[in-house]
């Protein structure tokens, strides 16, 4: 069964995780590992909400 709650959370976290992506590919941050970060952090965050996505979708 399709989980409602869980999709909606899933898109949640995808959403939150291109926002870091925009952020990292900004001008405003110029240090290196700051973007690296960022770059690893929204990564992260996607892996995470697509998982998410995943589960409401199988369980």
């Amino acid at each position: 069964m399709v989980s409602f709650a869980a999709l909606v959370a899933g898109a949640g976290i995808v959403i939150a995780s291109t926002a870091f992506f925009r952020l990292a590919d900004s001008d405003e941050t110029e240090l290196t590992h700051l973007v690296l970060v960022e770059y690893g952090f929204a990564g992260l965050l996607l892996l995470v909400g697509l998982g998410v996505v995943a589960y409401g979708l199988l369980g």
